[in-house]
């Protein structure tokens, strides 16, 4: 709560956390410092979905699998999102940038989710296979993407970064409100099955004899946890770390509880993600840097930590 207030005041033009709630409220104020917390209000709600979502994301991937480094980014759909965005930024449908490259970036998720389930089919779902599988198509993409970027014109190739490098400047339209609705859904099914993703995430020998169908839970808990991510990527471009930052913090606290796991990562997320949107206007105000500047920034330094910790 307290970050969701600060952010509503902080910024290039700071507002009193009075004059703030007040306009908020107000439906019929038309000022300057209405209009100011209406857009830092939807970015921080924004904030909280995604970076919830990209929490939650993360911790199933990394359960189900049974590897510390597989989120989003690991298993290609970033890449994925990245070319799909990319493409559309590169051709005349660029004008209509903010209405078709979310249909992009979603529409590389997919492809991205689609190409890592038919290599892993063919090793029968093996979780080792499947982090390959999404390492493979990153870098296929993501190389992809450098070549878009190479041959296309300068003020596209800054556009399309800038997009990708993560924002919340979506406007809150019919349609982002379904993907936010759409997205909270999909996280509450995967709360409501966290009793089954305790099971997967025990060894494999205590799980053959539950006599639990570990293959259909993986591909269901899989598509699930891609689609989350893809949706993500449409409303907010391609944000690292909060999906393998988030989980690895609250498994310290929580362990390998994922009933009360994953409601924590959904917090830990939101606060986490919305901490950094206020960052990301405030550091060097009045320009607004790319959150995914931030996200990556606060990861790579957390990672330093614990890889000397463990050296320790």
């Amino acid at each position: 709560m307290g970050v969701f207030l600060f952010s509503l005041t902080a910024g290039s033009y700071d507002i009193s956390l009075s004059s703030a709630i007040k306009t908020l409220f107000n439906p019929n104020d038309l000022s300057d410092i209405s209009m100011i917390v209406d857009l830092r209000f939807q970015k921080t709600i924004l904030a909280i979905v995604v970076g919830g979502a990209l929490a939650i994301s993360g911790c199933v991937f990394q359960a189900i699998l049974k590897n510390p480094l597989a989120e989003p980014f690991t298993l290609g759909i970033s890449g994925g999102a990245s070319l799909g965005a990319a493409i559309i930024f590169c051709t005349p449908l660029v004008s209509l940038a903010y209405f078709f490259a979310p249909i992009g970036a979603f529409g590389g998720a997919l492809a991205a989710v689609i190409f890592v389930y038919i290599l892993s089919a063919k090793k029968l779902f093996d979780k080792n296979s499947i982090i390959l599988a999404g390492i493979i198509i990153s870098f296929l993409f993501s190389s992809a993407t450098v070549l878009l970027f190479a041959i296309s014109k300068p003020n596209q190739m800054q556009a399309s970064f800038l997009w990708l490098s993560g924002n919340f400047n979506a406007p809150f339209e019919f349609a982002n409100l379904i993907i936010c609705a759409a997205i909270v859904f999909l996280c509450l099914i995967l709360i409501v099955f966290s009793n089954i993703i305790n099971i997967l995430s025990m060894p494999s020998d205590k799980i053959s004899s539950l006599g639990l169908n570990t293959k259909a839970f993986i591909k269901f808990f899989f598509i699930i946890s891609s689609i989350i991510a893809a949706l993500c990527v449409c409303l907010c471009g391609v944000i690292g770390f909060v999906g393998l930052m988030i989980p690895h913090i609250l498994k310290k606290i929580f362990k390998s509880n994922f009933s009360i796991l994953m409601p924590a990562c959904f917090l830990g997320g939101a606060f986490f993600l919305s901490f950094c949107e206020v960052l990301s206007r405030i550091i060097f105000a009045p320009i607004n840097i790319p959150i995914a500047v931030i996200t990556n920034f606060i990861g790579a330094i957390f990672f330093i930590f614990l890889l000397v910790e463990k050296n320790d």
